[in-house]
């Protein structure tokens, strides 16, 4: 994995530090929580994309 690759790791995992707490809470809406099942989703794919190309 190159220096981008790892930077991109990076990013996605204080992401998910960032908005994981938040989203298991449970005095928040569920709304919350799919926010950030769907983020988590989209950003593993990009991730996935950029790291291994057009499949």
């Amino acid at each position: 994995m190159d220096e981008a690759g790892w930077l991109q790791l990076v990013a996605l995992l204080m992401v998910a530090i960032l908005v994981v707490p938040a989203a298991l809470r449970r005095n928040r809406g569920t709304w919350l929580q799919y926010a950030a099942v769907w983020l988590a989703i989209i950003t593993a794919l990009v991730f996935a994309w950029e790291s291994f190309g057009p499949f």
